[in-house]
Parts: structure tokens; sequence; C-alpha cells
């Protein structure tokens, strides 16, 4: 007979199968990392009194908010994702409708009681009906994919360009810097070290029809770090998706007009091959020093 954790992996196994991954050959991790949550998320589920083997279903209609909690303790990294994506729920609703602010902080810091009470109730006022577990797991699949795609096309630009300016030597990093009271993250410095920083670079992955959010987050980070560090160098980078290469003349105006009557970009970046020949000799020019 077959024990009941591989009767669960089983389970899980199966519904995974079923699963397209349209983007594995260009995001071969993430999917790796949905396949691991999801594994955990099932085997949670499947091992709590809320679900049925019989029927598969989960009982969230005979859940109470000490359930939910229960379930979230589990492993708050891959259940709070969960329920957000089973609900519905985007970061700023969650705050507009119940008060709870950044929730995915729980993640990391399940001993925020005030918050976890308040989610737990949120979730307990939406999950009203039984869901298969194949339901479930599928729903987070993909939206969890859907919301993670830019985050991991982003930290696969950032390392493309902190990779090749490394290569030449160049002192190269991430990181945070506080600036008029609030802390900023800058993607790529040069130096990373506030105290003699040359080069800020903001990196971003994206299609066109995001462009109008991200030209304005852009001019934002350069107005709001320029006057901290006056004398650095500001240099944006927007991959251009392959499908709109032909559209790189469009794409580079509608960033360089966010800044119209303000300070210019020293740079803008479009395509990978640029970095390894524009923005190189930029640094030559700038005189910025190598290790």
């Amino acid at each position: 007979m077959m024990d009941v954790n591989k009767k669960d992996e089983k389970i899980v196994d199966e519904i995974l199968k079923k699963i397209p991954r349209p983007n594995y050959s260009e995001l071969p991790l993430l999917y790796d990392e949905l396949d691991r949550m999801t594994k955990k998320i099932g085997k949670i589920l499947i091992q709590s009194k809320l679900f049925e083997s019989q029927t598969l279903l989960i009982r969230f209609d005979k859940a109470d908010k000490n359930e939910i909690i229960n379930l979230i303790r589990k492993s708050s990294n891959v259940m709070i994702p969960f329920f957000v994506m089973i609900c519905g729920f985007s970061v700023r609703e969650l705050e507009r409708l119940y008060n709870i602010k950044d929730v995915y902080t729980l993640r990391t810091n399940i001993s925020e009681q005030k918050k976890l009470t308040a989610f737990a109730e949120a979730i307990e006022d939406n999950l009203k009906h039984p869901i298969h577990i194949e339901t479930a797991l599928y729903k987070f699949y993909k939206n969890w994919e859907e919301h993670q795609k830019r985050h991991y096309r982003g930290k696969k630009a950032e390392n493309f360009v902190i990779e090749t300016l490394r290569k030449y030597k160049y002192p190269v990093g991430k990181i945070k810097v506080q600036c008029k009271g609030k802390e900023r993250e800058i993607d790529c410095a040069i130096p990373p070290d506030p105290r003699n920083l040359r080069v800020i670079i903001m990196i971003r992955h994206g299609v066109f029809r995001d462009l109008v959010k991200r030209a304005k987050e852009y001019s934002t980070e350069f107005d709001e770090l320029v006057e901290c560090f006056p004398n650095v160098k500001f240099v944006v980078i927007y991959f251009v998706s392959t499908h709109e290469k032909d559209r790189i003349s469009e794409i580079r105006s509608k960033i360089e007009s966010e800044r119209e009557g303000k300070r210019p970009y020293d740079l803008i970046i479009l395509t990978s091959e640029e970095v390894s020949s524009v923005l190189l000799r930029k640094l030559e020019d700038w005189k910025v020093p190598k290790t």
C-alpha cells in the first residue's frame, strides 16, 4: 500500500504535469520555483483537516480564521502568496479594503500577529466554498507565474548588466541608499558605495504597453536621487523585447519626453548590445575608475 506522503506527492505531481509552462526556455528558474512552491502548498493542504481525500475538495467552507492561520504557519513563505492568489487580491486592494499594508512582509515576519489575524479574516471573508485541489493549485501556479515574470526578467536583466561590467573590471553592485528620509534601491551602482557614487544605473525589462509607467518611474527615481547625488551620472536601461525592436526610436523618445524641461538622462540603453558598446564607451569617457 502506498504511504500517505507518497500518495500526497502523486496527487500534486499529476496536477503539475497538466500545467503549461510557456516561458520555460527563457525563465527556467521561475518554473523551478513555481514547482517547488506548489508541491509544498499541495502537501500542506492535503495533510490539513480541510482536505477530503474522497472528493479531493479543500473544504474552505469549514475553515475559520484560526485554521487559516495554522495553514499559514506551516510555511508562511508559500502560503501567504497562495492565499493572496487564490482570492485574487492585489497588495493595494488588501491595504484599501482591509488596512493590511504590504502583505508580503508576512512571508518572513509571521510574528506580526495583528496583520496576520487581519489577513486570515480577509481570507475567511472570501473563501466561503469548497475548492478542488487541482483548481486551487492551478490558479495559484498561473497567477503567481504572471505576478513573478516581470521580477524574474528584471533580475535577469540586472544580472546581465552587472556581470558584463564586472567582466570589464568595473566595481558594480546593487545597493540601497538613504535619500531625503527614504530608502531607495539602485539596481546597479558604480561603485556600490553611497559615499563615492559615480554612476547610477536603473534597469527594467518590458514591452511598449508598460512604457508609460516605467518612464515615469525612471523620471521619479532620477528626481529623487539627483538631490542627494547631484554629480552622479544617471543611466536608464530598458531592455526592449525582441518582437518590438522596430519601435526602439519610439521607445527612446517616450523615455526622453518624461525629462522635458528637466535635466536629461546621461544615457539611455535599450538593447543588450548597447551595454557592451555604448555604455562601456561612456564609462571610459566619464573616466569612471576600474578595480
